[in-house]
């Protein structure tokens, strides 16, 4: 990869700064702070010889930065260039490099680093657990994310709510939502409090099975105090119920949200809407819609399409067709498989 580090080398001189290891810390820091992965690459470069000698953990400063930025590609250059720079490999490296797949949504490159770490003689620790279980869950591989939590245990590493949150979504998007549950629950005998990402990963499993029922009662359990219910769990919730055909059930969730002061997206708005047209209800449908623009929530294809069937079914052509032609204006097209409510 190319950076022209030695032109990098003799820009950073307008620093005033002498190469000395303090001042290359000061800069790194400077780089990291302003998200500028592409000079921390450049000044870590091991053509450069400075005076000193970079550390792993300069090295895994870069590293974070750039998995910050979702540039996962440069954060396993620098992984490899520790090598290049006969750096040694520390746990902290082989984390935040793995943490860097995770968020670049590279779940092959994670593990694949993740058994490579016995090789490299780094003991796993919980970071590199869990991002490597959340780099598996985001794929909607359940199966392995499942077996990394299992051998956590043999590993004698203790799961956190982290650990147990990320299984839960692996289950969610494997559309295992018994299993989703069980982990759930398993956390309550393992002392570990749930976190609002694990329960909106449940509510979510429960909803996409059309559990609606079970569902409700995981959002009805949330401790608000302590948990605090997100955008993301009522979504979850008022979309089972949309599936379930309880549009009564679905806007008092929607209501109570707002009584939350939590901001509702296209995604709440687009389930109530439907959950309403379903039971044709057109006229709540619509208020729901009218409500959007006060509310700078801009409606997407779903949300026109619940507006437009609402209309259909109590016979109101012109509304219908109005609500078309708005789709049209805001040229959206009419077919669209690339967004879920």
């Amino acid at each position: 990869m190319a950076y022209q580090p030695r032109a990098l080398a003799e820009s950073l001189k307008v620093t005033g700064l002498t190469p000395t290891r303090a001042n290359f810390q000061k800069i790194l820091k400077m780089l990291a702070e302003k998200k500028r992965p592409e000079l921390i690459l450049g000044i870590l470069d091991p053509v450069l010889n400075w005076s000193f000698q970079p550390d792993e953990r300069d090295y895994t400063v870069g590293i974070s930065v750039c998995g910050r930025q979702k540039l996962w590609q440069h954060a396993c250059w620098l992984f490899s260039s520790m090598a290049s720079a006969k750096i040694p490999v520390d746990v902290f490296a082989c984390s935040a490099t793995i943490s860097a797949c995770e968020k670049g949504g590279q779940w092959q490159q994670a593990l694949t680093l993740f058994e490579a770490m016995p090789r490299l003689k780094v003991d796993r620790n919980l970071v590199s657990y869990n991002a490597t279980i959340s780099a598996c869950a985001k794929a909607g591989e359940w199966k392995v994310a499942l077996k990394l939590f299992d051998n956590m245990c043999e590993a004698k590493v203790k799961p956190d709510v982290v650990s147990h949150s990320a299984v839960i979504s692996a289950y969610e998007k494997g559309g295992q939502w018994q299993q989703a549950l069980n982990v759930f629950e398993v956390m309550f005998g393992a002392e570990v409090s749930p976190n609002v990402f694990s329960y909106a990963s449940v509510i979510s499993a429960c909803e996409k099975a059309g559990q609606w029922q079970q569902a409700l009662s995981l959002l009805e359990a949330m401790p608000r105090s302590t948990v605090g219910r997100n955008v993301i769990s009522y979504s979850a919730a008022i979309s089972a119920c949309e599936k379930g055909g309880q549009w009564r059930q679905a806007l008092i969730l929607f209501e109570d949200m707002q009584g939350a002061t939590i901001r509702a997206d296209v995604i709440c708005y687009s389930a109530a809407i439907s959950a309403c047209e379903k039971a044709g209800q057109w006229q709540h449908a619509l208020g729901l819609f009218d409500q959007m623009p006060n509310a700078q929530v801009v409606p997407n294809f779903f949300t026109y399409a619940a507006a437009i069937s609402a209309c259909e079914k109590d016979g109101q052509w012109q509304l219908a067709l109005s609500f078309f032609n708005a789709m049209r204006r805001a040229k959206m097209s009419l077919i669209k498989f690339d967004e879920t409510p």
